[in-house]
């Protein structure tokens, strides 16, 4: 029996869409609320390994996608959750899989996917205060932005470039 025919008889009506990827990998296209539960038993069946969280922009909606990998097993599945693009909102999988920290943060900064539940959900490439989602359709390039150094130290975004222009003081070097 397959992961996907597994996923199917344990949540009937959770799985929208199966199918294979070129590569050979299963998938699933599943419902987002069921989420955190099919990847729940998805661990316990020993898919023990969470390779790779990333999302797409496709203009109507977006789209969450985890390559799961099993030790004991040697397979791959992919499930994926299709959500609103106005309202990117999906269940964080920590809880589940802790390294999936970095890899939901890392969505959220350049798509602007929000993960309920994330223990620290914040930007993690970008500094804070940065405009827009780099990787979303409807991502504004004419805005110009760029880091300077606050006096505090910390990363300032702005739009202003006459702000990089610094004074250099000369010391005489006698």
């Amino acid at each position: 029996m397959s992961t996907t025919d597994d996923v199917k008889n344990r949540f009937e009506e959770v799985v929208v869409e199966t199918y294979t990827q070129n590569d050979g990998k299963e998938g699933m296209l599943i419902k987002k609320e069921s989420l955190v539960d099919v990847c729940g038993f998805l661990y316990e069946s020993g898919f023990d390994h969470l390779s790779m969280i990333s999302g797409v922009d496709y203009v109507e909606w977006m789209e969450v996608v985890y390559h799961l990998w099993s030790y004991t097993r040697k397979e791959n599945v992919v499930l994926k959750v299709k959500i609103d693009r106005s309202m990117p909102v999906v269940n964080s999988v920590t809880s589940v899989w802790r390294g999936a920290d970095w890899m939901e943060r890392e969505t959220y900064d350049l798509l602007g996917i929000t993960f309920d539940n994330h223990p620290d959900l914040r930007r993690i490439l970008l500094p804070e205060g940065w405009i827009g989602y780099p990787l979303r359709k409807d991502y504004d390039l004419t805005i110009d932005q760029y880091v300077i150094i606050g006096e505090d130290g910390s990363d300032v975004v702005t739009t202003d470039a006459s702000k990089l222009l610094r004074k250099e003081v000369l010391h005489d070097r006698n």
